[in-house]
């Protein structure tokens, strides 16, 4: 299944010093456009490396929007400049966590980052509604460092 109705892409982008055990970056559909997930990562976002560890990772579905920092949709980088703002609400560090619902779970490495590019039989797809979200959620706090969080996502409608 590719993408073959009309959609805006975005990435939605965020350096975090010491990202803690908690959604890191969240986005939330708007009421009226679904959201579709192709693409997360996690980089380095530093000269040196962190210490090297295991990470675990949710690629988690909210059904209940977490507070967290704003993030302005006028930042988010635009696939084609001439497409309005996006309407979906992105942010970033949650103070608590809303709730979650299904997810993917996965590992990776401080010193390497991580990257899910999904094939089109492995989009996300997250309904319309202000209730409903998709968040990259820590289990454990990453070690100490500088991480770039990264969605890429297209707003259809």
């Amino acid at each position: 299944m590719g993408i073959l109705v009309p959609s805006q892409p975005y990435t939605i982008s965020t350096v975090i010093t010491n990202p803690g055990a908690v959604t890191n970056l969240n986005i939330q559909a708007s009421a009226t456009k679904p959201v579709v997930i192709v693409r997360a990562t996690i980089m380095i976002a530093q000269a040196t490396i962190p210490t090297p560890a295991g990470c675990r990772l949710r690629l988690v579905k909210k059904t209940a929007a977490p507070t967290v920092t704003s993030i302005a949709a006028s930042t988010f980088v635009n696939g084609n400049p001439s497409d309005p703002d996006a309407s979906l609400t992105a942010g970033h560090t949650a103070s608590a966590e809303g709730t979650d619902g299904d997810f993917i779970e996965k590992g990776w490495r401080s010193d390497v980052g991580f990257e899910w590019q999904a094939t089109p039989e492995e989009y996300i797809v997250i309904s319309a509604g202000t209730s409903n979200g998709f968040g990259l959620k820590s289990n454990v706090a990453p070690p100490a460092g500088n991480y770039e969080f990264t969605l890429v996502v297209h707003e259809i409608g």
